[in-house]
């Protein structure tokens, strides 16, 4: 089953939901096992006239997503990776605590240390990538992001999830298989109706 995120670094609701209902979907196994995950960092970014890039938060959400983006891409050493979704679980731990850092990116290097195998693929691989082919991965981002309102937007099994407060709910009510047990077991939060808040998409 599909869940797609597209996010962006500094947006506080897209930390929210990252650091709670997808962090503790992401904490199960069994829920693991039957998702498809895709995340893609360039949320409501914008490319101007002359091929510059601009983020809603200003530089350094666009530096921080770039570094998530290139370890997305070097993962695999393919660019693809971005738009395909295949290398977003191994990347995951390296985004959960940029974003749990508040996207902040003098973070990235300590935050892609303790998380990730820097012998499979060192640091300096990750930083030369967010130096040298920043255009590359932001272009690849934005042509893998879907036209939206607002970040955080979330999608499972192609479906938008208006309330990402409810992520285990809906990818449990979606699934067709057999359910794993933690659908048997929401957490109190999982059933509120309360609805998350989100960071506008503007085209001015």
């Amino acid at each position: 089953m599909a869940v797609e995120f597209y996010f962006e670094s500094l947006c506080p609701y897209c930390q929210t939901f990252t650091t709670g209902p997808l962090k503790r979907v992401l904490d199960k196994p069994d829920m693991v096992e039957i998702i498809n995950l895709k995340l893609v960092s360039y949320g409501n970014t914008k490319r101007a006239a002359d091929g510059s890039f601009s983020c809603q938060h200003g530089v350094n959400e666009c530096k921080s997503d770039v570094l998530e983006l290139c370890t997305l891409y070097k993962l695999s050493n393919d660019v693809n990776s971005i738009s395909t979704g295949d290398t977003s679980l191994a990347a995951w731990p390296f985004i959960l605590c940029m974003e749990e850092a508040n996207g902040d990116p003098t973070k990235g290097e300590s935050c892609y240390t303790s998380t990730m195998d820097t012998k499979a693929l060192p640091w300096s691989t990750v930083a030369t990538c967010a130096k040298e082919e920043e255009s590359l991965v932001q272009t690849t981002a934005m042509k893998a992001t879907p036209i939206h309102d607002y970040v955080p937007w979330v999608l499972v099994d192609g479906t938008l999830l208006e309330n990402t407060n409810l992520l285990q709910k809906a990818i449990c009510d979606a699934y067709t298989g057999q359910p794993p047990a933690s659908c048997k077991l929401l957490e109190p939060v999982e059933k509120s109706s309360a609805n998350s808040t989100v960071c506008l998409f503007s085209d001015k």
